[in-house]
């Protein structure tokens, strides 16, 4: 069955004021697992996840500039694939920046392999409008320069707002994408103010992406939420749950 998991930084505003208040609600949902941020910069979060019964599957972290307490964290709470979250969008505007991201992350895949760790890359929508590279779209591009050993995690909403298909990613990287980040809103560029909607909500077309993902995991994620993310978190998960 599909893993349902959560990107804390939906919440981060939540566990900053009430932690364990946060933890407790999400432990009631239902989730498989989640997928903290910045693993490398809160040492509270094993213990916190433990005392509520969640567990972290995947994570988002600065694996580039600090591998080594990356994967310390990764340890200590049981993560098995840390995805770089994001690039400098500049380097994107030239084929040498983009070889330099993927480099970047190259350098670092064969001292996460031998820890048991699957390293990966996230995306945004700016890699999908960053001019193409002879003829050749820059995600694309950038992938191709990828160790093969990198996976990937779409983030479904954030390709569609860069002009892309989803399910035609599917098509070209098949179980190199191992998990989807699933979000709805107005679709507009991540440099906006948008504010995410529970899923179903928005102008997403979601179904054929989770009818065509069954063994990949589904990460909910809200950049930005609503009045009340907490409900809005609970909600969206319902959606998923009967999606699966």
């Amino acid at each position: 069955m599909t893993t349902l998991s959560l990107q804390l930084y939906t919440l981060r505003d939540q566990l900053a004021a009430d932690r364990d208040a946060t933890l407790a609600a999400l432990a009631t949902m239902g989730l498989d697992e989640v997928e903290p941020f910045g693993i490398e910069n809160f040492d509270w979060l094993p213990q916190a996840l433990a005392e509520h019964g969640l567990k972290a599957g995947s994570a988002h972290a600065g694996v580039t500039k600090n591998p080594e307490g990356v994967l310390a964290a990764a340890s200590a709470l049981g993560v098995k694939t840390v995805f770089l979250p994001s690039t400098d969008r500049d380097a994107w505007n030239t084929a040498d920046g983009i070889r330099g991201a993927a480099a970047g992350l190259n350098a670092q895949v064969d001292r996460f392999a031998g820890a048991g760790v699957a390293l990966g890359y996230h995306n945004h929508d700016f890699e999908f409008r960053a001019p193409d590279v002879n003829g050749v779209p820059a995600y694309d591009f950038f992938v191709s320069l990828l160790d093969e050993r990198v996976v990937l995690e779409v983030d479904t909403y954030w390709a569609v707002a860069g002009g892309r298909s989803v399910t035609g990613l599917f098509d070209s990287y098949g179980e190199r994408i191992t998990h989807l980040h699933v979000k709805d809103g107005p679709l507009e560029p991540s440099r906006s103010d948008a504010i995410n909607v529970v899923l179903g909500e928005g102008r997403m077309d979601i179904p054929p992406i989770l009818d065509a993902s069954p063994n990949r995991t589904w990460v909910l994620e809200f950049d930005l939420a609503g009045a009340d993310p907490i409900d809005e978190v609970r909600r969206s998960i319902e959606y998923l749950k009967a999606a699966r």
